[in-house]
């Protein structure tokens, strides 16, 4: 397993070195309304771009994690409830009367 995570971490690195020779051309990036003009390589553009989306990823994957921990938690919390509910002695809701027998109750 480790040896596959090596391979792909060479690709990859490969991948990006490839992308840096072939796009060190300087672009301007501009953010029109508000005052932002940058100077740099276009591959700098490219690995923003992959960045900003790998960090928006992060997030959702985060919110969605916490989301899940938090119905898990008020569930085991529930199911507690539930069983200290079941430990307490209490009166028992059966009826051991004749007229219980077979499904009847006392009412019929």
């Amino acid at each position: 397993m480790r040896f596959i995570f090596y391979a792909a971490f060479i690709v990859f690195t490969c991948f990006c070195v490839i992308i840096a020779i072939s796009n060190s051309a300087p672009v301007l990036f501009s953010l029109e309304p508000l005052p932002v003009n940058l100077q740099m390589p276009a591959y700098g553009l490219v690995f923003l771009g992959i960045f900003i989306g790998l960090l928006g990823g992060w997030i959702v994957s985060i919110y969605s994690a916490v989301r899940h921990a938090r119905k898990h938690r008020l569930a085991d919390k529930k199911i507690k409830e539930l069983q200290n509910e079941l430990k307490k002695p209490g009166p028992a809701n059966i009826d051991l009367s004749k007229s219980a027998i077979h499904g009847k109750s006392s009412s019929e």
